[in-house]
């Protein structure tokens, strides 16, 4: 069986190098145990630099095993500290439970699924259990795969752990006193069962006792209650009776081993409920961390979820709490959400957290005497922010909240993040329309506006410039050029400036009573010209709306227009109005070719010309101009293709209040 080297942390390079030569490379990942002991920190600081150093991941791994029964609470507090000490410095973590004895067997087990290459473990002076359980390196060498074992020094390298110490067991008198009750009850027992059974059931009587006492009143209860049982033993019920001297020493050795049995027992009793803690506390931080997730699944902006976050984290921790972002400079702005003020103290943790991206404040290394506990919102690129939370009583906070509180504040840092960078890319999808809105109003617009000024600018020239073979009549048709392509210029420009108007919002409809024939007669006038020949019939009530007939004017122009460019010279063009239901209802027809299937919306767009036909003159804003008018009088314009042919465009406005001339009996 082939055996694992075992290497100092400086032969690591040369090791590598040699790997390398011989052709053998395997992407490197480094694992480190952790457990509670002291020196345990030193070791996964040692194995962090191991591992950044070559630019590889690193696993620490926690073997929850059989403990010896003598482990304290301390010792369960520091392996709290060393698995948070190993993910805040990036290890994923690992823990595992298992029923056998052998932990080289486990770790050499993990290294091999998870393709580790080496493996960091410590060297110090061997304790007492070590002596009991053997070398771990001696059995760490009969792996059958090949694994480079780093032996580090084991002296802890961090100040001790600024997190609230266990408290000591304090005497409850009532459980002393239940356990005193025990020890008298099982005396009185064992004055009527002494002349029947013997000594030794009355040693078991109080053995009963001492078990009870172990599994549940804690340690002062338990030491009290072996003390009592062997001193009640002794005097009532071994010989010389009511001495407590003892001409047997074999009496020494029980009472021994009721001690013994009693502090067992309370071991293995303190193991469980430290153990039935320890998943208490995990069910409720995956619980908050689930409703907290539920919170956050809802998504929105990141002024919605600071607020979300701020009232659920105050529900859920009872505590104040405040969510303070960094802006655009890196500064951290007032809380959002609730009404602290920060002290110059409270900015100056904020400040320590940014710069050191760890937990500072009540219950950590810096600032321990102040009342605020400022977390770290770590982001991909940069940190997010802090979040503080201020406690209103006194003293150190326990480990296992400030478990919580850490990826507490990673989860929502990763929700910000995220939803940061959905309105990021909703302003850049949004300002990339408008740079492609942009990009085609002037390709369309330097198009339609070089035609006519051409235009203008050969008939000037001709003016100037006459020809020996000019006609007298050519100098009017000139004009008249001059004339018809300045018209056309002049609306492309108001064009331009109303759907500006438009969609700044600076129009607004001032309405009034109009009669409707007004308003389209005035439109047919100004398009006389264009018109020229072409039939238009006019079927109109006569009645009166409220509208604001300069911008219904415009709007008749343009639909005019539109009829007058997509539908054949000398064909007819219809107008007409009725009302339906409460809305009056202006239609404008030609017999062209209609709109083809699927663009009955998209007409109204800016820009939009359509397909599968000739291209027309013009910027492709008239329709889109409607459509702003109808929507500042709080109607809407539709266009659909008439059976008998051609386009038919409807502006439906809302017909409010009395109209003075209304005709109630006038429908369609």
């Amino acid at each position: 069986m082939p055996s694992v080297p075992l290497i100092h942390p400086a032969e690591a390079e040369l090791e590598a190098d040699a790997g390398a030569v011989s052709g053998n490379v395997r992407t490197p990942r480094f694992m480190v145990p952790v457990d509670g002991r002291p020196a345990c920190d030193g070791l996964i600081r040692a194995a962090c630099r191991m591992a950044e150093a070559r630019g590889a991941p690193w696993i620490g791994v926690h073997l929850d095993g059989p403990r010896p029964l003598l482990s304290s609470r301390v010792e369960e507090r520091r392996l709290a500290d060393n698995l948070r000490l190993a993910e805040e410095l990036g290890a994923d973590l690992i823990r595992l439970h298992f029923s056998s004895r052998s932990v080289a067997r486990e770790l050499l087990a993990l290294a091999k699924t998870h393709q580790v290459t080496h493996l960091v473990v410590g060297r110090g002076e061997p304790n007492w259990r070590a002596r009991l359980s053997g070398s771990l390196l001696e059995d760490l060498a009969q792996g059958d795969f090949e694994l480079v074992i780093h032996v580090v020094p084991t002296k802890s390298s961090a100040a001790p752990s600024p997190l609230a110490p266990e408290p000591p067991e304090a005497l409850d008198l009532s459980n002393l006193g239940i356990a005193i009750g025990f020890v008298a009850l099982a005396t009185g027992v064992g004055f009527l069962v002494f002349h029947y059974l013997g000594l030794a059931d009355v040693i078991m009587l109080y053995m009963l006792c001492i078990t009870a006492a172990a599994t549940q009143f804690g340690r002062w209860p338990t030491l009290i209650a072996s003390v009592l049982s062997i001193l009640a033993l002794d005097f009532f019920f071994i010989e010389p009776r009511y001495t407590f001297v003892l001409t047997d020493i074999q009496h020494i050795g029980t009472f021994t081993m009721m001690i013994g049995v009693g502090w067992v027992i309370l071991g293995l009793a303190e193991r469980i409920r430290a153990q039935t803690r320890l998943a208490q506390n995990q069910e409720r931080h995956t619980r908050t961390l689930y409703r907290l997730g539920k919170e956050l699944a809802e998504g929105g902006s990141v002024a919605a979820i600071q607020q979300r976050v701020v009232l659920f984290l105050r529900q859920e921790l009872d505590l104040p709490v405040a969510l303070l972002l960094c802006d655009a400079q890196g500064r951290l702005p007032v809380p959002v959400g609730t009404g602290l003020r920060l002290e110059a103290e409270e900015l100056e943790i904020a400040r320590t957290v940014m710069e050191r991206g760890v937990p500072v404040g009540h219950g950590t290394e810096l600032f321990t005497q102040s009342p605020c506990l400022m977390l770290p919102m770590p982001g991909t690129e940069r940190p997010l922010g802090v979040l503080g939370l201020w406690f209103t009583t006194g003293g150190a906070m326990p480990a296992s909240r400030l478990d919580l509180l850490v990826p507490l504040a990673s989860q929502i840092a990763l929700a910000l993040e995220r939803a940061s960078l959905a309105e990021d890319r909703t302003e850049a999808r949004i300002q990339a329309k408008h740079e492609q809105l942009r990009s085609n109003l002037l390709s369309s617009i330097s198009h339609d506006l070089r035609t006519p000024l051409g235009t203008i600018t050969g008939a000037t020239t001709t003016l100037l410039n006459p020809g020996p073979q000019s006609a007298p009549g050519d100098p009017k048709v000139l004009l008249g050029t001059i004339l018809q392509e300045s018209r056309r210029l002049l609306r492309m420009v108001n064009n331009l400036l109303d759907i500006t108007k438009l969609e700044s919002g600076l129009v607004q409809a001032k309405k009034e009573w109009a009669a409707i024939e007004e308003v389209v007669g005035s439109a047919l006038s100004h398009l006389e010209e264009q018109l020229g020949s072409r039939p238009v019939s006019v079927e109109l009530p006569e009645i009166w709306v409220a509208m604001d007939p300069v911008l219904m004017e415009q709007a008749l122009i343009n639909l005019l227009d539109n009829a007058i460019k997509f539908s054949p010279p000398g064909s007819a063009i219809e107008v007409r109005g009725w009302v339906e239901g409460e809305q009056f209802r202006l239609s404008v027809a030609d017999e062209g070719p209609g709109l083809p299937p699927g663009e009955e919306e998209l007409i109204f767009e800016k820009l939009f010309r359509g397909t599968g036909r000739p291209v027309t003159p013009g910027a492709g804003l008239g329709l889109a101009i409607c459509k702003g008018i109808a929507q500042a009088h709080g109607g809407s314009i539709t266009g659909r293709t008439r059976p008998q042919g051609g386009a038919q465009i409807i502006i439906a406005l809302p017909m409010t209040g009395v109209s003075p001339e209304l005709n109630p009996d006038f429908n369609s």
